[in-house]
C-alpha cells in the first residue's frame, strides 16, 4: 500500500534541492508530498497505485496531485543518501516539477 512519507525525514534534502534550483535561476516549486511504496493516488486504499518505473512526479496541471513525487520502493536509500543528501532519483523527480508538463528535456 502506498503511504505518505513523514515530512521531517526528507525536509533537509528537499531544502537542498530548492537551494540548488534557486542558485541556477529556476523558480522553486514546493513538493506537495512524497509517496513511498506506490503512487499518491493510492494512499489510504489497499492498492499500491501501479506504475512501471522506479519513481515519477505529478508535474501536469491541473492534476490534483501536482507536486507529489511517488516512489515504488519503500527503502529510504532511494530518497536520501546515508549522508542525508537527496538521492539522484529524488533530484531527478524534483527536476520534473521545475518544468511542469515537460518530459526528459535538456532543462
Amino acid at each position: 500500500m502506498a503511504e505518505a512519507l513523514d515530512g521531517s525525514i526528507y525536509q533537509a534534502a528537499l531544502a537542498a534541492l530548492m537551494e540548488r534550483a534557486t542558485a541556477n535561476g529556476l523558480r522553486v516549486v514546493p513538493v506537495a508530498g512524497i509517496s513511498i511504496g506506490g503512487c499518491a493516488e493510492a494512499i489510504g486504499t489497499p492498492r499500491r497505485g501501479a506504475f512501471r518505473r522506479q519513481a515519477h512526479a505529478h508535474n501536469h496541471r491541473p492534476d490534483p496531485l501536482f507536486g507529489w513525487i511517488c516512489f515504488l520502493s519503500t527503502k529510504p536509500g532511494r530518497l536520501i543518501t546515508p549522508s542525508g543528501r537527496p538521492s539522484a532519483l529524488l533530484a531527478h523527480e524534483y527536476a520534473h516539477l521545475l518544468a511542469p508538463g515537460s518530459g526528459h528535456g535538456e532543462r
